[in-house]
């Protein structure tokens, strides 16, 4: 009980300033974001409606704010896309941003940027309240073209000069209503209360616990981002250790592999439940056996440079079937170190990808199945017998293409090995690997996407060239080749639809062989 009320006392009564008071703090750097912060990721609707909620003078909740003597933390150096003053000293103390940093960064943003110029892409384009809408929200980011006269845009409402600069010309136009509505917004945003709650402490595992226990609620960290904060600056940093491992995973094309993934390997490492166990028992454990790390890097490194993984035509993460399959492979280089080296070992495990990659093994798996399977892969891969789940190699044809769905991925890395050019291949799966959204495309625009027979591996070139060609009905034959269109399909053109359904017809008779001579393997 003398703990928790200790603990109840380093929050101080709660202060009420406006809004613009905080972002001025923000900018002048009396008020930071400390760089355990996740970086800023909320989509622009829910941009605009924080800004909405605002307008309408709804609550958007406090913010909670760390003020300390003697911790001088790495911070930001800008925020919302808006270059902020370095950390200063107000009165011996140092106010860092631990809650809040989403809506902070998107009414800084908003309110004082929108400049071509700014390094952070999320905040170019500049916002605007549509004076003339009567829709929720009005507030649009501009894209493209110019904005329209009754738009105003809100990197003004603090300026005094350039409010008034804009409304002059709608007065004079005989739109005074507007002109009211653009001054009403400014006093709205600048009168605007957001609530503060001081932390003050210098203790920094009670604010890191307090910064997990927060951004725990409804999930909106990752679990990764949360064990960077725990472990900041501390003996057994995570954020310098990930960083370290992704400078090495370049080499091997895996420089983009989710850091989520990292900690569902130290949770399979650390005997814990991958879904049941928090984050902050990882950080206990590893504060136990802070060499997991070292375990950690060699093991992911090892897993990227599998030879099976090559072999099945997955040179990067965006073309991984399931990121359990790589966590599968990383405890097992760890468990036995040199199991991998062997090639009747990454022969075993090529058919095991396949296995599991077809059967859509890992498709909400619970986390005991999880540690199940690596266990039974182990075994396989150590001369046992193959796991029931997956011993054979599944073939149900695919009937809708859903680019997140394992069977979707199977279906586009045998489209990236159908070429019988090698180099051929390789682009495909290169373009798989490095960005399978874009990879992906459909040789019909006015056909579904989702339509098997629509659906090739190309590159901006290839495309274009093939969607020329087959206007023409005169397709190269390497080109052909390459991205799987069958002579039974260019007999249906000009009718594309035919077109689509012959190629799903006849890709389907070369994914079934393919998958038949996956288990003679």
């Amino acid at each position: 009980m003398e703990r928790r009320m200790m603990e109840l006392r380093m929050f101080d009564t709660p202060v009420l300033p406006r809004l613009a008071t905080v972002l001025a703090e923000v900018k002048a750097g009396e008020l930071v974001v400390p760089a355990f912060q996740r970086p800023f990721v909320w989509e622009d609707q829910r941009r605009l409606r924080l800004l909405d909620s605002i307008a309408q003078g709804m609550p958007i909740g406090s913010i909670l704010v760390w003020r300390t003597a003697n911790r001088e933390l790495q911070t930001y150096s800008d925020v919302g896309g808006v270059p902020v003053t370095t950390a200063s000293k107000s009165e011996g103390k140092i106010s860092y941003l631990l809650d809040g940093h989403q809506r902070i960064s998107t009414l800084l943003g908003a309110l004082y940027g929108g400049g071509s110029d700014s390094d952070d892409e999320d905040f170019r384009r500049p916002v605007y309240f549509d004076l003339a809408s009567e829709d929720r929200p009005a507030f649009v980011l501009l894209s493209r073209g110019d904005p329209k006269p009754e738009w105003l845009p809100l990197n003004i409402l603090f300026n005094g000069d350039k409010l008034f600069d804009f409304t002059l010309p709608l007065r004079q136009r005989g739109q005074r209503e507007l002109a009211r509505r653009a001054e009403n917004l400014a006093n709205v945003f600048r009168d605007y209360i957001i609530p503060i709650v001081p932390l003050v402490t210098d203790e920094l595992d009670v604010v890191t616990d307090a910064f997990v226990r927060i951004n725990s609620e409804g999930q909106r960290m990752t679990e990764a981002h949360m064990l960077r904060a725990l472990t900041y600056l501390k003996p057994i940093d995570t954020d310098e250790r990930f960083e370290t491992i992704y400078a090495s995973l370049q080499q091997f094309g895996w420089g983009s592999l989710d850091d989520q993934v990292f900690v569902n390997i130290l949770k399979c490492l650390l005997d814990l439940n991958i879904y049941d166990s928090d984050v902050r028992r990882v950080f206990e454990k590893l504060k136990e056996t802070p060499q997991m790390l070292d375990t950690l890097e060699k093991a992911v490194l090892k897993a990227a440079s599998s030879k099976a993984l090559t072999e099945m035509g997955v040179l990067g993460p965006a073309a991984l079937p399931y990121a359990y399959q790589f966590v599968a492979i990383a405890t097992i280089a760890a468990r036995d170190a040199h199991l991998l080296d062997d090639e009747s070992v990454q022969a075993r495990l090529r058919r095991w990808l396949w296995g599991t990659t077809y059967a859509e093994h890992f498709s909400g798996i619970t986390g005991s199945r999880i540690r199940a399977s690596i266990d039974d892969l182990h075994r396989f891969l150590k001369g046992g017998e193959p796991a029931s789940a997956w011993s054979t190699v599944p073939f149900k044809p695919l009937k809708i293409f859903r680019a997140a769905t394992g069977r979707a991925k199977a279906f586009s890395l045998f489209l990236a090995q159908i070429a019988k050019h090698p180099p051929s291949r390789r682009l495909r799966q290169e373009l798989l690997a490095n960005d399978h959204g874009r990879a992906v495309s459909s040789l019909f625009p006015k056909v579904s996407a989702t339509h098997p027979g629509n659906v090739v591996l190309a590159s901006p070139d290839e495309l274009r060239m093939v969607r020329n060609a087959l206007k023409s009905g005169v397709v190269d034959i390497e080109l052909r080749d390459a991205l799987g269109i069958p002579d039974a399909a260019m007999a249906k053109l000009p009718d594309a639809d035919a077109f689509v359904e012959a190629r799903r017809a006849w890709l389907e008779e070369q994914e079934r062989a393919f998958v038949a001579a996956l288990a003679t393997e």
